[in-house]
């Protein structure tokens, strides 16, 4: 298979880093006097995974630790804790991925599902041994709950972004009207 061109890789990459911010800032805006009900999915590592899964080639570590220390920085997380368990659990993905063109669908969304699971226990755990103020913990398996059933709605999403850049990498005679 062909490299893509490193300018199609790096708008690419820009346009996962925009997809995080907006979305990051996003969750700053008050929306509402009330506080939520339940913790909203975690959406910019539900992005992360179905890019990873997609196109692992895109998603270099660099770029996943500069999206998620900007999301820890706005959302006021303590800074590096969650970057640290999102950059190991898209290695292990990513590494998961390697040599395999497709697999099927349920079997993907398994594995994401079992990595975000264990990415919230252990920055559960990691809260808790650090004495930092941990989450109510119903309202942390809603939120990894919420964060399995969207994978699907964004994975569904993305696919034309990073199947068209896939398409015309196997393809590259094709017309270049359709870039």
């Amino acid at each position: 298979m062909m490299q893509d061109p490193p300018m199609r890789t790096f708008r690419l990459q820009l346009t996962y880093l925009a997809i995080i911010a907006l979305v990051v800032l996003l969750q700053t805006l008050p929306l509402q006097a009330l506080p939520y009900p339940f913790a909203p999915a975690d959406v910019p590592l539900v992005v992360t995974f179905a890019w990873i899964m997609r196109r692992p080639d895109l998603m270099s570590p660099f770029l996943i630790t500069l999206a998620f220390l900007f999301a820890d920085a706005i959302l006021q997380k303590p800074p590096g804790l969650w970057t640290l368990i999102v950059l190991c659990a898209s290695i292990f993905l990513r590494m998961r991925t390697r040599g395999r063109n497709e697999v099927l669908f349920l079997y993907e969304w398994l594995i994401v599902a079992m990595v975000i699971g264990v990415s919230f226990l252990v920055h559960y755990f990691a809260l808790m041994f650090t004495f930092l103020p941990v989450p109510d913990v119903q309202q942390y398996i809603v939120q990894v709950l919420l964060s399995i059933l969207i994978y699907p709605i964004c994975k569904w999403i993305f696919r034309p972004v990073l199947r068209f850049a896939l398409a015309q990498t196997l393809h590259p005679s094709a017309p270049r009207t359709a870039r």
